[in-house]
């Protein structure tokens, strides 16, 4: 089979609330706050995480910079070097444990009329120590944020999972380190399956002028560069036909 042409590659499909993608799924374009930011899902920043450049003023000049990232060479993650210093440290061995004598062992066994020995016996009033129960594991990029924004983000991705986003951890982090308006931007595109394809106008633009989703805890608004908030007030005029 032939391979793909870097024209293709290169070339953008809509994702959907702003976003668009390269044909080979790496580099993922996405709005940010007037700006746009471009993930990379073949690099990793310091956390393991993908690569998030940019901002980027506009969509053209974050095609570039994915022209410049395929040519450009991987980057370096700080990582990498502690990684290497620790596989050539030497290796401490762990101190023997202490091995319990014979008669210490008989003194908690007891015979049984087959004659074998029965498992040892604990003495009396002792308690098998209780195992703590097991915390689930955070990702790793948790450990970058001050105790508050670490509360907001188990908060928000378990609102995510409820809401069945797809890859809500990823979703949380784009939000939160990559301050990329992921969540509103999900909480958006559900609103607008909700109205269903055949939705009014009216209600599409006031839906995106200004809105809320109680459930993930986000609110939206339309400004300009500014930061003034618009106001869309459609026409008043005969309805349009639809067939």
């Amino acid at each position: 089979m032939a391979r793909k042409s870097d024209a293709d590659d290169t070339s953008l499909k809509r994702l959907g609330g702003g976003r668009w993608q390269t044909r080979d799924e790496r580099f993922t374009i996405e709005p940010e706050s007037g700006t746009w930011v471009v993930v990379d899902a073949e690099q990793t920043d310091d956390l393991g995480l993908p690569l998030v450049r940019g901002p980027f003023r506009s969509l053209g000049d974050a095609k570039d910079a994915i022209t410049g990232a395929r040519t450009s060479p991987p980057v370096a993650s700080p990582l990498a070097d502690r990684v290497g210093r620790h596989k050539t440290e030497p290796t401490v061995d762990a101190e023997p444990k202490p091995t319990k004598s014979r008669a210490d062992a008989g003194a908690l066994t007891r015979a049984t009329p087959s004659g074998r020995a029965a498992p040892p016996q604990r003495e009396a009033g002792s308690k098998s120590p209780a195992k703590p129960p097991a915390e689930p594991a955070e990702p790793r990029w948790f450990a970058a944020l001050e105790p508050d924004a670490r509360r907001q983000a188990r908060r928000m991705i378990a609102r995510l999972e409820e809401a069945c986003a797809p890859d809500a951890e990823g979703m949380a982090r784009r939000d939160i380190v990559g301050e990329v308006a992921a969540v509103a931007a999900f909480a958006i595109e559900r609103k607008l399956e909700a109205l269903g394809p055949d939705a009014d106008p009216a209600a599409v633009s006031a839906l995106l002028a200004e809105g809320r989703d109680d459930d993930l805890g986000v609110r939206w608004r339309l400004v300009d560069d500014d930061g003034r908030p618009i106001a869309i007030n459609p026409r008043k005029g005969k309805a349009r036909d639809r067939r």
